[in-house]
């Protein structure tokens, strides 16, 4: 099959060429490619890797298989081609039935799911992370605030079978908004800064004792983000991802009581989303997820304190880093490819994230002249940029 006429886009090159895939398999790309093969035009639209995203729930969190398939159908719209689901699901990804029940779905399903591990089960115990890692865990699983005797094992298990940590930096002392002018004013409990930077540090030392990949998930301090990078000095293989809400959004969001607002971790003041776009600006984030985490209406229509964290985005995902992030010239499509598509991919030693030869065609097919609207977000605005089709 040839994709001819096209604009390739991955996070080296951007320009107009052919590409032929056999076997889903890129075998060729060259800028006029005329075997016998099924040719499909692609003028005026964009070929790009298929999207990564590293942090995302089922609706509800509740892992069953009509969610699961609506969560495919959602991150196909979006762009995302692999999503990494988040384990403490209901019920935990900990075991071995939940880990064969999520394999059995993914024949089914048009985009790829892949489970990461609980490191600890309800009982806060430690899993089997071999086993479960043989069975198709991708990667494991952290909240910070485990016991020192946990992270410890935990962090010998990942050096042990070579994957990466994901964590959740919180110390679990609770709040559901940004410390700041918007709590003082709404009078809600606030989330110290602090919980999330103290244990950001405190999981740095360990990744660089034991020389192991740690992802940190939906980073929101700026100070998180310049000891993360500090530490790349020393372990390169130390990620920070940041969500496109916490970039895109600010506390401001949350007046007047708006659920909408109302995600973990919680939007910070209008400073820090400056801050927090600068450093995506100077490379320092490596990674963006859509932060999926859609909840039943009824339980986000509820006094602020009691209603659901969450948002539901991405099926617009791409839509809204093309709008947001494109369109407003702060990063061109190559930079995006690189922290959507390769980096997660290289995280996990994937063959595809990037257009070459030999590499797996994950791609999709972008139409920028479609507009869209997003509904029940706190955007609610028009939005450029379509995927128009999966390769």
């Amino acid at each position: 099959m040839i994709f001819k006429n096209a604009t390739i886009c991955d996070k080296d090159v951007f320009l107009e060429s052919d590409i032929q895939i056999k076997d889903n398999i890129i075998v060729k790309i060259d800028s006029h490619i005329n075997d016998n093969d099924e040719i499909i035009d692609c003028s005026d639209k964009i070929i790009m890797p298929q999207f990564i995203d590293l942090n995302v729930f089922p609706k509800n969190k509740s892992l069953s298989r009509k969610n699961l398939e609506s969560l495919a159908i959602k991150a196909k719209n979006g762009g995302v081609g692999l999503l990494i689901l988040n384990s403490n699901t209901n019920p935990k990804i900990d075991n071995e039935m939940v880990l064969e029940f999520i394999k059995s779905i993914n024949k089914e399903l048009q985009i790829t799911i892949k489970p990461l591990i609980s490191s600890l089960n309800n009982d806060e115990k430690l899993v089997d992370i071999s086993i479960l890692h043989s069975l198709g865990g991708i990667g494991i699983n952290l909240d910070s605030n485990a016991s020192p005797n946990a992270i410890d094992k935990i962090a010998k298990y990942a050096k042990m079978l070579n994957v990466p940590i994901l964590v959740n930096a919180n110390d679990g002392l609770g709040g559901v908004i940004n410390y700041g002018e918007m709590s003082a004013k709404l009078g809600l409990p606030a989330r110290n800064p602090l919980s999330e930077i103290k244990e950001v540090a405190k999981i740095l030392e360990v990744a660089i004792f034991y020389n192991i990949k740690v992802v940190f998930q939906a980073i929101t301090e700026t100070r998180s983000i310049h000891l993360i990078n500090e530490a790349k000095k020393i372990n390169p293989n130390i990620f920070c991802e940041v969500s496109i809400h916490h970039l895109l959004l600010n506390d401001l969001a949350c007046n007047h009581y708006n659920t909408l607002a109302k995600i973990n971790p919680p939007l910070k003041d209008k400073n820090t989303q400056e801050m927090l776009l600068e450093a995506l600006k100077n490379g320092k984030i490596d990674i963006l997820t859509s932060l999926q985490c859609a909840c039943y209406k009824s339980l986000k229509e509820q006094v602020f304190n009691e209603a659901e964290f969450g948002i539901d985005a991405i099926g617009n995902y791409f839509s809204l880093i093309y709008s947001h992030l494109i369109k407003a010239n702060i990063l061109d499509l190559k930079t995006i490819s690189k922290i959507c598509s390769s980096n997660p991919a290289r995280i996990f030693n994937l063959n595809y994230g990037e257009i070459k030869v030999g590499k797996e065609a994950r791609l999709m097919i972008i139409d920028t002249n479609v507009n869209s609207i997003i509904e029940d977000t706190p955007y609610n605005q028009n939005l450029y940029g379509k995927v128009e089709q999966f390769i």
